[in-house]
Formats: C-alpha cells, sequence, structure tokens
C-alpha cells in the first residue's frame, strides 16, 4: 500500500512547483473557496509543497480544490489520508457485479479487511430491495 503520510502533500506537487502546471503564486491566487471566499495565502501554498502541516478547515479544503481545479472529494479523501491516518477504500475488493456497486469505507490502512467484520457483515448482506 502507498504511503500515506504525504497524501495532501503529493497531491499538491503533482499540479504546482516547477516543471508543474502551476506555480505557487498562480496555485495561492486560484486557492479560494467557492462556497466561503476563503483563501490560503502563498505562504501556505508552499508550506503545503514542502510538506509541512497547515491547519485544515473544510474552507481551506475548499480553497485548495479550487486552486488545482480537482474535485473536493479528492483533496478531502487526501486529508484525511495524510492527517487523520483514515483512508477511504474498498479493503474487500468487491466485484461490483451487474449493478456496479461500490464500497468505500473509511479505515486505519493498517488494518485490513479482517478487522472489519460488522463492515463485511453489512457489504455482503442478502438485498432486500426488489
Amino acid at each position: 500500500m502507498p504511503d500515506q503520510n504525504d497524501a495532501l502533500t503529493r497531491l499538491v506537487q503533482e499540479h504546482v512547483g516547477d516543471g508543474r502546471p502551476l506555480t505557487i503564486r498562480a496555485f495561492a491566487a486560484r486557492a479560494i473557496d467557492p462556497k466561503t471566499g476563503t483563501s490560503i495565502s502563498k505562504s501556505t501554498a508552499g508550506n503545503l509543497i514542502q510538506g509541512h502541516s497547515i491547519k485544515i478547515t473544510p474552507e481551506v479544503l475548499g480553497a485548495i480544490a479550487a486552486g488545482l481545479g480537482v474535485d473536493l472529494a479528492i483533496v478531502q479523501a487526501k486529508a484525511m489520508a495524510q492527517y487523520v491516518g483514515v483512508v477511504v477504500d474498498d479493503p474487500f475488493d468487491t466485484d461490483p457485479g451487474d449493478d456496479d456497486v461500490v464500497v468505500r469505507v473509511a479505515h486505519d490502512p493498517a488494518r485490513g479487511a479482517g478487522a472489519l467484520p460488522t463492515v463485511r457483515a453489512f457489504v455482503e448482506r442478502p438485498s432486500t430491495s426488489g
């Protein structure tokens, strides 16, 4: 499993910096949360790229997503992995079958599917819909 400790840092580094689509200045200028108008500074942008901890709020994550031009859910998942140590994925490798069921569970990446028996039972329960 890839190292989750720097997931948000790596996401930002993929988009911002020398040889990337955005300069730090351009990223900071674009990084404005569309709901609240909260922005991040050039200093905060630099700290993100360098892997330094920043204060995470929903508005800051919205600003980062806007600055990168990526979906907010991606930024939220990367921040959760880096700052909380939790990933959102399918620890059971569920076959979507014909109905395209998608399973996503927030969990500690160090604990595999065997540590989630209640979740597995829920996922594998017989369908009650007609």
